[in-house]
């Protein structure tokens, strides 16, 4: 009996990326940003440098401080159409909804407060130095490819259900594990084919999941 329901993030819940409040209104950083990932996905940097070039560009921009985050954590955190309205929906409908994404753990943490969710699990985290500024950050989301799977079985397990009794509501590639894992899987207007071909249901709009729990 599906009672759980995980969402993807970006893209799925909110149509930003984590990364562009920092680098909003910063071309050169926004840039730096770009060229540090795609020298990491063609193998030109290890992941220790990966995170730490990505720190460093960060650091730079003046916003990679606990302050600046949490004022500014609403703006990157716009929900899509229809978000708000669902969640209370199936709250109403008894299901425990959690998030699980690979953006930064303040991030979700807000929205989960925000929308008084039951959980979250974040694959990048953020540390901070004593008076608030950022000192590093680790991501699980590069390092185990398994990352939302494994976080799915802890959400079984934590709850006494079954991996099939687990909807889970993403876009991209990197929620393919997830789908193939619950056999649940509903894709929301993703151009991801893979996703889409495997998918439970596909849809355009948030409100659409109404018609399927």
């Amino acid at each position: 009996m599906k009672k759980i329901i995980c969402f993807d993030v970006n893209g799925t819940l909110i149509d930003q990326s984590s990364w562009e409040i920092f680098t909003l209104g910063k071309e050169d950083a926004e840039k730096e940003l770009k060229d540090i990932f795609s020298n990491y996905y063609s193998n030109k940097i290890s992941l220790k440098d990966f995170w730490e070039q990505m720190a460093d560009v960060l650091k730079k921009t003046g916003n990679a401080n606990i302050s600046y985050i949490c004022n500014h954590s609403d703006d990157i955190n716009s929900l899509k159409k229809g978000a708000e309205d669902l969640i209370n929906y199936l709250k109403d409908k008894g299901y425990k909804i959690y998030l699980i994404s690979c953006s930064i753990d303040i991030y979700l943490e807000k929205l989960t407060q925000r929308l008084q969710l039951d959980g979250f699990y974040a694959g990048t985290k953020f540390s901070f130095s004593d008076d608030g500024e950022l000192l590093s950050i680790e991501s699980e989301c590069l390092e185990n490819k398994l990352f939302k799977e494994d976080k799915i079985r802890e959400i079984a397990k934590d709850n006494n259900a079954e991996i099939e009794d687990i909807v889970f509501v993403g876009d991209g590639k990197n929620d393919i594990g997830a789908f193939e894992m619950t056999k649940n899987g509903i894709a929301i207007d993703s151009n991801v084919e893979e996703l889409r071909s495997i998918a439970w249901r596909n849809i355009k709009q948030l409100s659409e999941i109404k018609d399927i729990l």
